[in-house]
């Protein structure tokens, strides 16, 4: 750590030589275009969450209590091998410690918390508590242990 002291030693050209390093270290400015995109992406991001709020309350009045689907089997055995494959992804990029590790891991742990849900609100019967014992051992553990890493990643490059 430099101390006033150190820093009173240093000649001029000496401070000068450590502002421009200290600058050059320095995260660069924000451009006016970056700076509105930004903007744009929140206007967005909160015109579509507002839009949820009466999608929501119609579905909620009008969608009948069950529902007979058509190609059940081809929904579920797609969305595992999506989960399945953000899974693949995660570990691929924590072995070859790459950055998208993060996207990864977080993806996994949204599809987990995704999965739990239909799972539980989907099944009937005995199956229903199959469904609740494998979420809550199985599915919501591994989605929080992703986020947490996800987080502590994003936390120790910042």
């Amino acid at each position: 750590m430099i101390t006033d002291r150190d820093l009173s030693e240093l000649g001029a050209a000496e401070r000068a030589e450590l502002a421009r390093r200290l600058a050059d270290m320095a995260p660069p400015a924000r451009t006016l275009a970056q700076e509105r995109a930004r903007i744009r992406f929140v206007v967005v991001a909160a015109i579509a969450s507002a839009i949820m709020i009466p999608w929501i309350v119609i579905l909620a009045a009008t969608l009948p209590p069950r529902y007979l689907a058509g190609h059940w089997r081809a929904t579920w055995v797609g969305f595992d091998v999506v989960l399945g494959a953000a899974l693949a992804v995660t570990a691929w990029a924590a072995l070859r410690r790459r950055r998208i590790v993060i996207l990864a891991a977080a993806v996994s742990g949204s599809l987990l918390l995704c999965d739990a849900w239909f799972d539980i609100m989907t099944a009937s019967g005995p199956e229903r508590w199959v469904s609740i014992a494998t979420g809550v051992l199985v599915e919501l553990p591994l989605a929080a242990w992703l986020f947490f890493v996800a987080h502590h990643l994003v936390r120790r490059r910042a």
